[in-house]
């Protein structure tokens, strides 16, 4: 920008904190530019005509260039933009000084930037400093306090009791323009009342956006409104083992029109928790346009599972691929690599993974991996989530052609890789990582707690197949990277070593793979699946692959692990395809057959994870990337 500066509200900022900013110019035609920390809602002449700020890093911080020719008139346009500031650390957002920096270019004039004469001043409407949090993942919620509205949101507002800005210093000098698209916000979806006593509102789906209600109470009386996604206690569970979902809002003793163009909620169902009179509740949704690849399958049943399938994939896209809508909105390397992967055939479409992929590529940490969500200012780094990372950049190449983020990116991609391969021991083997959260899976034994800690007080050495593993695949990937970008293969001998050395694991009395050296035994699936996975020449995996069809002591591989399932039985044996077809008919049959209308976080549905089970979730979305694959469909782009 040309002249623009970084400015916030007179006051030292605090946590949870809006802030308006009021500027007027004159032109026809016209483009914002516009960044701030943390989240912003812009308004011309009363038009919500942005809003949204790109997920990133104080390092690099993103803007957005919008059209504003729609919103203009003759003569002077008001532009009013509301700023959030959260100030507290998420898995979804890195704590940084509070700020505002736009631009609107007329041609190639500057009619209106921000600077120390831009008029602002807290809001009074938008509650500040409640510092109420949702999730430790999501972050914070929101109170609007309706009788302190000021008509910001209208053509003739004029603002009253504003200040000159403060500049802000120590802000991002360079700024990085916004490369994917802006969400949509879609007409309501009003909600259907289904319990007057209660009042409950069922949206008729999984719903993902911004709250719209139009409600009246006495003024100074707080509305809580609770959103969740099914009705299994006889109302929303909003209460959640310390989590909270509602949000809140404060009545004038009239009919209000309550809409919050921050905070996403996802959700099927709404409850008001205090008496109220509703005219009017639903969710607006916003969603990331994209256009999806028409596939028409013979079999009905597969071609329902297959666009529930892409529903829960577009209901996990915004600003970047998130886990799940309702509780976390957190991009995961892991989750995303099945979203990204599904993308590729549902939508035809390659920038937004892209986006992805580079926002995940500016947060490599000292010890060269990657942390466990993007951008997050909190962290419990998973070890082989890094490894994913590599599989979904050259995945990414392979669907895209596209090999210059392989090229741009190779240094970080080999920092991975090595970090693992140096890790081995004297027995070949690659040990558990001390002070992490050695995670596989969401079943027991697996997932790598003790005590209910994910990293454990005091660590206790194992050697794990799956780690072990997921470094073979990992290398085999880092091999094809090479060979794409030019480069030469270092690592020949740490991948043949550590091929041949997972056979410490394999027990001749069981037939199976155990899951550690080192601790209790266990055998488990997902353990056999990625052995055949990481030695796909190995005599022993037709008979393995026959025992784990059969076996039910163990316990199935996990909706997020099922990719690794079904490439182990395809890599064996492309006969297997009929199977994988009707393991997926079967598990996503039972979801549908239960009322899904997205795809849950484990089979277990909302019981799972003390009652916090996610019915929307993004790496569930597997079926699409399968029956795509493997089944006859007649294709047409949208």
């Amino acid at each position: 920008m040309k002249k623009a500066k970084w400015i916030w509200a007179a006051g030292a900022s605090r946590s949870d904190e809006y802030a308006k900013f009021y500027d007027a110019f004159a032109a026809t035609a016209a483009t914002l530019k516009i960044s701030a920390d943390s989240n912003y809602a812009a308004y011309v002449n009363g038009r919500l005509a942005a809003f949204g700020q790109y997920a990133d890093y104080p390092h690099f911080k993103v803007y957005d260039e919008i059209d504003l020719a729609p919103y203009l008139v003759a003569g002077e346009n008001k532009l009013v933009i509301v700023c959030w500031y959260y100030g507290v650390d998420s898995s979804t957002y890195v704590n940084n000084k509070a700020g505002l920096i736009y631009e609107v270019v007329s041609g190639e004039k500057v009619v209106a930037y921000s600077s120390e004469n831009t008029l602002s001043a807290l809001a009074e409407d938008f509650v500040c400093h409640q510092n109420k949090i949702i999730t430790v993942q999501m972050g914070l919620s929101y109170r609007y306090d309706s009788r302190f509205y000021d008509g910001f949101d209208k053509a003739d507002y004029a603002p009253k009791g504003f200040q000159k800005s403060v500049f802000v210093s120590d802000m991002p000098k360079t700024l990085y323009k916004n490369r994917i698209e802006k969400l949509e916000l879609l007409p309501l979806s009003e909600g259907r009342l289904v319990d007057k006593a209660k009042r409950i509102y069922d949206l008729g789906r999984e719903r993902v956006g911004f709250l719209f209600c139009r409600v009246k109470a006495p003024a100074g009386k707080t509305v809580r409104v609770a959103y969740g996604e099914h009705l299994a206690d006889g109302e929303v569970r909003y209460a959640v083992g310390g989590r909270d979902f509602t949000v809140e809002l404060v009545c004038n003793g009239e009919y209000f029109d309550f809409f919050h163009p921050f905070r996403r909620l996802g959700c099927r169902y709404l409850q008001f928790l205090d008496d109220c009179e509703i005219e009017t509740a639903g969710i607006r949704e916003t969603m990331y346009p994209v256009s999806e690849v028409s596939r028409r399958f013979h079999d009905g049943r597969l071609q329902e599972i297959y666009d529930v399938g892409v529903r829960t994939l577009r209901l996990c896209m915004h600003e970047h691929y998130e886990d799940c809508p309702w509780r976390e909105q957190a991009l995961y390397a892991m989750d995303s690599r099945n979203q990204m992967l599904c993308g590729y055939y549902a939508f035809g479409e390659y920038r937004f993974a892209r986006a992805n992929l580079e926002l995940m590529s500016k947060a490599q940490k000292p010890d060269k991996l990657l942390p466990l969500c993007f951008p997050a200012g909190t962290d419990v780094p998973i070890p082989f989530f890094s490894l994913i990372y590599v599989k979904a950049m050259l995945e990414y190449a392979e669907h895209s052609g596209d090999v210059t983020l392989l090229k741009e990116n190779f240094r970080l991609l080999s920092d991975i890789v090595g970090v693992f391969a140096q890790k081995r021991e004297e027995n070949g083997l690659i040990a558990s990582f001390e002070g992490y959260w050695n995670f596989y899976e969401w079943t027991d034994g697996m997932d790598g707690t003790k005590d209910g800690e994910l990293i454990p007080a005091v660590y206790e050495k194992s050697y794990d197949l799956p780690l072990n593993c997921f470094t073979i695949l990992a290398l085999e990937d880092f091999k094809k990277i090479c060979a794409l970008t030019g480069e030469t293969f270092p690592h020949e001998g740490a991948l043949s070593s550590l091929r041949a050395h997972i056979a410490a694991f394999y027990r001749e009395d069981k037939g199976l793979y155990v899951s550690y050296l080192g601790k209790e035994e266990h055998f488990g699936k997902l353990s056999n699946y990625l052995a055949i996975l990481a030695d796909p020449q190995n005599e022993r995996n037709a008979a393995l692959i026959e025992r784990l069809k059969a076996d039910k002591t163990m316990c199935d591989v996990t909706l997020s692990m099922k990719v690794f399932e079904f490439d182990a039985l395809l890599a064996a044996d492309q006969a297997n395809a009929a199977y994988v077809v009707e393991k997926i008919r079967e598990d996503y049959g039972y979801m549908l057959a239960a009322g899904a209308t997205s795809y849950w976080e484990t089979i277990k549905g909302e019981s799972d994870f003390l009652k916090a089970g996610s019915l929307c979730h993004g790496w569930s979305a597997v079926p699409v990337y399968y029956l795509s694959v493997l089944c006859p469909n007649e294709v047409k782009k949208a």
